[in-house]
């Protein structure tokens, strides 16, 4: 993954997003069979567990509760935007703190076999890694799938520069200090044009990993257009500072984001739609849950779009992402 922005000098006109990437490693006590795409079945057990971890009163029902302004379980799955809110007053919830990577589906591993679960955390959810990790835990000893196969957590790495570094082990049960695989990535408030780190016109390719579901004028966009997915960047990423990272939006321009984005166009495109159905056991129901994959290439002035780009990988981008979609990598657009 290229790396988001760092901009030391311009951090205060710019909008902060501070969060850190994880995974934790385990391995299957059985045959565990893993879904084409296994972030339902890995997003489902992590709420359930987490909210069996933490809730005080043990009633599992949080609307009710004196504790909920101070608990892990509803700032994380159910968070509410607060009271007085300039951003997001039509909407009951404010976007997650978190994205779930979950590891590669359409194969059952053998007993014993690891895996990884991936965990990006924003803003104040770090505070809350030792109860994710010990989530997880609890989520390997009531099992997954149909057949509730048991896993158990080996270790967990933080990540930084590409690089990862030890946190947890299953061994000792300690947890090491985080602060060092904490990030911080800035979004200039307006495009930053010319310059050798922002070359005016060229190409660039945006392969879509997991489905992107993301609304252009009140419909789900089945193609994409460069300005559909900057609004849906610019949007996901101002939600996340600005109720989990103390960012303030209202110094971010943008119009001119959005103007530019119209001038990059799309070169070429092998877009599908892939159809997802998951079964809801909180809702009661089925839901849809499709989107785009595939590889688009987009020309024209993209250079000063890699900041946002390159911070939508760490994001993602879209509906659903606590499920792992809206998953992209930016890529070289003459690679194979």
């Amino acid at each position: 993954m290229s790396e988001p922005l760092r901009d030391s000098e311009g951090a205060r006109a710019s909008l902060p997003v501070t969060f850190g990437r994880f995974t934790i490693a385990l391995a299957a006590d059985a045959a565990l069979w893993l879904p084409s795409y296994a972030g339902s079945m890995f997003r489902g057990a992590f709420g359930h567990a987490l909210q069996r971890v933490v809730c005080a009163t043990r009633t599992y029902d949080c609307a009710p509760c004196l504790l909920r302004d101070r608990c892990v379980y509803p700032y994380v799955f159910e968070t509410p935007p607060p009271e007085g809110t300039r951003v997001m007053r039509k909407y009951p919830a404010a976007p997650h703190p978190f994205v779930l990577q979950p590891p590669a589906g359409g194969r059952t591993l053998a007993p014993g076999e690891a895996f990884e679960l991936g965990l990006t955390l924003f803003g104040r959810a770090l505070r809350w890694l030792p109860h994710f990790i010990f989530t997880v835990e609890r989520m390997g000893r009531v099992g997954f799938g149909s057949r509730r196969v048991s896993a158990s957590v080996l270790h967990a790495d933080g990540w930084l520069d590409g690089r990862a570094c030890r946190i947890y082990s299953a061994e000792d049960r300690t947890l090491a200090a985080t602060e060092a695989c904490t990030q911080a990535a800035y979004l200039p408030p307006r495009p930053q044009i010319g310059g050798a780190d922002h070359p005016p016109d060229g190409r660039i390719a945006v392969e879509i990993v997991t489905p992107l579901r993301v609304k252009y004028e009140e419909r789900l966009a089945t193609s994409l257009e460069f300005h559909i997915l900057v609004r849906a960047l610019l949007r996901r990423i101002a939600h996340l500072a600005y109720f989990h990272c103390d960012g303030d939006p209202s110094g971010m321009a943008f119009r001119e984001w959005i103007d530019l984005a119209h001038a990059v166009r799309v070169a070429s495109s092998t877009l599908t739609w892939y159809d997802w159905t998951r079964y809801s056991q909180r809702q009661q129901e089925t839901m849809q849950l499709g989107g785009l994959v595939g590889r688009v290439v987009f020309e024209g002035p993209v250079g000063p779009f890699l900041p946002l780009l390159r911070l939508g990988e760490v994001t993602h981008v879209g509906k659903a992402t606590g499920f792992g979609l809206g998953r992209y990598r930016v890529l070289d657009p003459h690679a194979e």
